[in-house]
């Protein structure tokens, strides 16, 4: 009787399976994880254990319109812990497929994804499927992604990582992709327009987001956040901030537009450092060719009229020291593009408000106060 007790309460505590057990405990648990999202016909073709791990292929699963299907699933050094989520030293999903039942034409695949000592909790009920396979991760790598829309142009990207920083903490680490193809057309309007008339009709992206923010104390770190496009050209952010706490940041948004509620939540936000760079990588050739055909102009004398209207825009602000700055800076990148940087370093002592206050009353001490420079690299 006292060995009965404790295996009655496991088995109560325990969620029914509908789908067929597979009598490997790691198996089972995955399946009732996917389970508890919603799915309502989980079902698989064979699985088996393998070295150091299990292996379950031809997994399928469908909840309100979509239906789930993933070739193999991989589970290396996997366990069940007391809450019935899967924790595992690492996840492999092979030849994954989401597709919308009530459109079979709109679905995203996945040809590799591989998941770092993840934890796969029980979902109750909710939950997207994303959320699901994905659970808690130290790094994540995808490869090979597509998203196809019902209507319109297919998205696909070649690699997709992201790591978790050692610092900790769910807003630190680093998100990069690479080999994202987009045609000019995915962008509608203007600027798909746009793109097509500079000739470019397919565009192959990268970018990363690295950093590290603190919801409680509010510290901000960007140490990267770059978007760069083969043919085009890199744009580089890097920066850091205090006083950005998620309850701060909040109270910023509920107060947008309301300048004398706005002025005293950005008293303690200060901005310690801003750097925007661009590195070009033939867009500014193909602005310059398109715009001397358009014109029938020679193509220093377009150089030479960027370079005055530039000039001309900011003599408004009536500090001829930025004035020549920005213009010398300007010219030296039209003349020989490489990377056009701008950087802020203001002192500490400045905060937000003093900012906003200093663009609304007296734009032209802004540089002083925000000590900007330019600087054009070839």
């Amino acid at each position: 009787m006292r060995r009965l007790l404790p295996l009655l309460l496991a088995l109560l505590a325990t969620p029914a399976a509908a789908f067929e057990p597979t009598g490997n405990a790691v198996a089972d648990g995955f399946l009732r994880i996917v389970e508890s999202c919603g799915f309502d016909d989980v079902a698989f073709a064979a699985a088996q254990r393998a070295d150091r791990g299990t292996v379950l292929t031809g997994l399928s699963a469908s909840a309100r319109n979509e239906r789930l299907e993933i070739g193999t699933v991989v589970i290396v050094d996997g366990l069940i812990d007391a809450d019935n989520g899967l924790r595992a030293e690492a996840i492999q999903y092979r030849d994954m497929r989401m597709t919308n039942t009530a459109d079979a034409a709109s679905h995203s695949t996945a040809g590799m994804l591989t998941l770092a000592r993840p934890h796969l909790p029980m979902r109750d009920g909710g939950g997207s499927w994303l959320e699901t396979v994905l659970g808690d991760f130290e790094s994540l790598l995808a490869q090979d992604v597509a998203a196809r829309p019902a209507a319109g142009r297919a998205l696909e990207v070649g690699r997709i990582e992201v790591t978790r920083a050692d610092e900790g903490g769910p807003w630190s680490g680093r998100v990069a992709f690479q080999a994202a193809r987009v045609d000019a057309a995915f962008f509608q309007g203007t600027a798909g327009t746009y793109l097509t008339d500079l000739g470019y009709d397919t565009l192959t992206i990268s970018g990363a987001l690295e950093g590290l923010w603190s919801a409680g104390e509010g510290t901000l770190a960007v140490r990267e956040a770059s978007l760069a496009a083969d043919g085009v050209g890199a744009l580089v952010v890097s920066g850091a901030a205090e006083g950005l706490s998620a309850e701060r940041i909040a109270a910023i948004r509920d107060n947008a537009g309301a300048l004398p509620q706005m002025l005293p939540l950005l008293t303690d936000v200060r901005l310690e450092s801003l750097t925007l760079a661009f590195r070009d990588g033939g867009l500014v050739q193909r602005l310059v060719t398109r715009t001397v055909e358009r014109s029938g102009d020679t193509v220093e004398k377009v150089r030479s009229d960027a370079v005055a209207t530039v000039d001309s825009l900011l003599a408004l602000v009536g500090v001829p020291a930025l004035q020549a700055q920005v213009t010398d800076a300007v010219r030296r990148f039209l003349a020989n593009p490489g990377t056009l940087a701008v950087n802020l370093a203001p002192p500490a002592s400045v905060n937000a408000a003093q900012i906003v206050g200093g663009a609304l009353l007296k734009p032209d001490a802004l540089p002083q106060l925000l000590n900007f420079s330019i600087s054009a690299t070839p």
